[in-house]
């Protein structure tokens, strides 16, 4: 296409201010719901949540704390669930909770043991902190009564490693409870509702 000078510059002005309506970044001045987006994460977030509940009604997850919660208070059978347990995060790294507890494997002493796991069920809250109990499963918890060196859970060394391939009804509880500046961690990742056992 050919323009004379002031019809380029028209048109250039016109397409630049297209550009800027299909990248968000134009604030339409008579219509209500729309925003002007920053370049930010959460702004941009919103946006495109926006544009999937216009595109799917049903834009629900599978597995989110939100589902896990309904799952809970929904349940009508006889086992019914009483625990989300969860994964915390500070940064990008999932937060592994180490606590301490006693046992006693093929001696009369008394032995200290730590327990490390990256999955955690609230037992309280107050202000700004909580009371989480570290959460294992069974399958870690496999003392070897052939070998009396080996009394102990084994460590995983990652969330995913601890977790993948495991039974649900495995997840148990441990008694064992830390507390936690609940500022400390800035996501979380709800696992299933189930029902836990002690």
């Amino acid at each position: 296409m050919y323009f004379k000078d002031h019809e380029y510059e028209s048109y250039d002005q016109h397409r630049k201010d297209d550009n800027k309506r299909d990248c968000g970044y134009h604030k339409k001045e008579n219509h209500k719901k729309s925003r002007h987006y920053e370049n930010c994460v959460a702004d941009v977030l919103e946006a495109i949540l926006a544009a999937q509940k216009k595109a799917d009604k049903d834009n629900s997850c599978h597995t989110s704390c939100k589902q896990s919660i309904v799952d809970l208070l929904g349940e009508e059978k006889k086992v019914k669930k009483n625990t989300i347990p969860f994964i915390l995060y500070c940064g990008c790294d999932p937060y592994k909770g180490t606590g301490v507890t006693t046992y006693h494997c093929h001696s009369k002493k008394t032995k200290f043991k730590c327990v490390n796991s990256f999955i955690f069920k609230v037992k309280d809250i107050e202000k700004e902190c909580a009371v989480l109990e570290l959460l294992v499963f069974k399958s870690d918890l496999k003392q070897s009564n052939d070998h009396g060196e080996k009394c102990h859970s084994k460590e995983g060394h990652s969330a995913c490693g601890q977790i993948d391939h495991k039974e649900v009804e495995d997840l148990t509880g441990t008694g064992i409870c830390i507390t936690v500046d609940l500022s400390c961690f800035c996501s979380i990742t709800c696992l299933p509702a189930i029902h836990l056992r002690h």
